[in-house]
């Protein structure tokens, strides 16, 4: 008695397995430039700074803890794959958290901005290349967020999909020994 477990997939072809340590790399490589990229704007901007604060911890201990995933994946350890799982639940739930947090500043934000960026002119093509960049903005900075929250939500179905089944092919191996084991050895 054998103990296979057909390996799941996602994207019609590519193993679960290939996904988590892909999403891992990614959480790795993105979190960090995230999480730097988060800094130099804070260092930079003169206002609020507390949007830019949490940005940097979430995403930086997104960059970190995906070390769990891809080592969980390689070494096709389920407690860290399970654990991997939990840290980017989390992740997404404070994501998407400090995200309509970020999305709020800036919305309170925009009217300073659209300001700044008109500088006391009174050229209508100047107000109006403001207002509408800053309308552009608005959009593309809504989009994003929504984006790269699918994309963490889809992350935690692949993770929790190759977590199933590892946990399957621990089953499937124990029936196996005690099949052999119950075997009379003639």
């Amino acid at each position: 008695m054998s103990a296979y477990v057909p390996s799941r997939k996602f994207c019609c072809c590519i193993p679960v397995r290939a996904g988590v340590v892909l999403i891992g790399l990614v959480g790795l490589a993105g979190g960090g430039l995230i999480a730097v990229g988060g800094a130099i704007q804070a260092e930079r901007s003169p206002g609020n700074k507390l949007a830019y604060i949490i940005q940097i911890i979430v995403y930086g201990l997104l960059a970190i803890l995906s070390i769990f995933g891809i080592i969980g994946a390689i070494f096709r350890k389920r407690g860290f794959i399970r654990s991997y799982f939990g840290i980017l639940t989390v992740h997404v739930l404070f994501s998407m958290a400090s995200g309509v947090f970020s999305l709020y500043r800036f919305f309170q934000d925009a009217p300073a901005d659209v300001n700044t960026c008109i500088n006391n002119s009174t050229d209508d093509t100047v107000i109006k290349a403001c207002q509408k960049g800053m309308s552009v903005m608005k959009g593309v900075l809504i989009a994003v967020f929504v984006f790269v929250w699918l994309m963490e939500i889809w992350g935690c179905i692949i993770v929790n999909n190759y977590s199933n089944q590892l946990g399957q092919e621990q089953e499937m191996a124990q029936k196996a020994k005690d099949y052999e084991a119950s075997r009379p050895q003639w």
